[in-house]
């Protein structure tokens, strides 16, 4: 049987020290690429919702990415080497992708592959954590 994931609320402090962690690190790391988060506009996460509710998904799987020099076009030049991620929806078991062939539960959509958020460096308005 599949396990189910139940949603875990994580209390603000708890997320804020999360938060953090991950910044240390990343910028001990290597400063120039780091990202605190990206923000999406409620229309593209409602239209992956409503992709991904239509029966032929059952999740979408969030990539950790960099901006690399062939995915900058209609994108400011700062965002060259900084980090972001990527939503991919995955297909239900049984599904027929791209190929043509039957798939395994939670195999990537690779054709629905969504980016393009605000990063935050630069645009933080509103950031709490």
């Amino acid at each position: 049987m599949e396990k189910v994931n139940e949603s875990q609320p994580i209390d603000k402090n708890i997320a804020i020290k999360m938060v953090n962690a991950y910044s240390e690190e990343a910028t001990r790391l290597n400063s120039g690429s780091y990202t605190k988060a990206v923000w999406f506009p409620a229309e593209q996460i409602l239209a992956m919702a409503k992709k991904i509710s239509e029966g032929k998904h059952d999740g979408l799987r969030i990539y950790f990415a960099q901006y690399i020099e062939e995915s900058l076009k209609d994108l400011p030049e700062d965002h060259r080497g900084r980090n972001t991620v990527l939503l991919v929806p995955t297909y239900a078991a049984g599904q027929t992708n791209a190929r043509g062939e039957k798939t395994n539960a939670h195999e990537d959509d690779t054709t629905n592959i969504e980016n393009r958020g605000d990063l935050c460096p630069t645009m933080c308005d509103g950031t709490e954590l």
